[in-house]
């Protein structure tokens, strides 16, 4: 089914990507899809105290090694994490990966997530979509604005082990919020794959 699909992902930080949908990016290419990723952001940010939370060529190297770990092609835009805005020439550089790559599906986030970074990825990447014949969008966090209500899964019972040593890779990261992240993940993806009657699902 997924062999010779081409998908484009368009996600606001590294390890948006292995959050979201990481479990499925893996099963898509072991099937035969080709999966590129364009991160909008070099993901640094601060804590309140000014404190430096992650080093943008430790992000940019950790983005590559979880792309390398699940298989798809990635490229940064650099732009500013925390302070991303909705410009036209975000958008015509998705249109242009959009033209280079001719994806049949568009992967990115959900455009009622909480997170500002996310909510701005999910309108450039909808503001560039009109001629890719299928949209995706996944739940990133678990605050949310709205209650996600997925109407696609994808069986990553398979592939779950392989997206959590994805994101592992992101040290710094999974250092500090590690063990939130698996049980969040742990649970909801049990949860959905109950609905759908497999181990694990996305």
């Amino acid at each position: 089914m997924m062999k010779n699909k081409k998908i484009l992902g368009v996600i606001a930080h590294p390890d948006d990507l292995e959050l979201m949908a990481g479990g499925s990016v893996a099963r898509w290419i072991t099937a035969g899809a080709s999966v590129h990723v364009l991160t909008l952001t070099d993901g640094v940010w601060k804590s309140p105290d000014g404190k430096l939370m992650r080093d943008p060529e430790e992000a940019l190297a950790e983005e590559k090694a979880a792309a390398a770990c699940l298989g798809y092609s990635v490229e940064n835009l650099h732009l500013p994490a925390m302070d991303l805005e909705f410009r036209d020439a975000c958008v015509l550089e998705v249109l242009k990966r959009i033209e280079k790559h001719k994806p049949d599906t568009l992967l990115y986030p959900w455009s009622n997530d909480l997170h500002h970074d996310h909510e701005i990825a999910s309108r450039i990447a909808c503001s560039a979509s009109r001629r890719v014949p299928r949209i995706l969008m996944g739940q990133i966090n678990y605050y949310l604005k709205d209650f996600f209500t997925p109407n696609i899964f994808v069986d990553i019972s398979d592939t779950w082990e392989q997206k959590i040593e994805a994101l592992k890779c992101f040290s710094g990261q999974w250092d500090r919020a590690g063990t939130d992240w698996y049980e969040y993940l742990d649970l909801t993806s049990r949860y959905y794959g109950k609905i759908i009657g497999v181990r694990r699902a996305e």
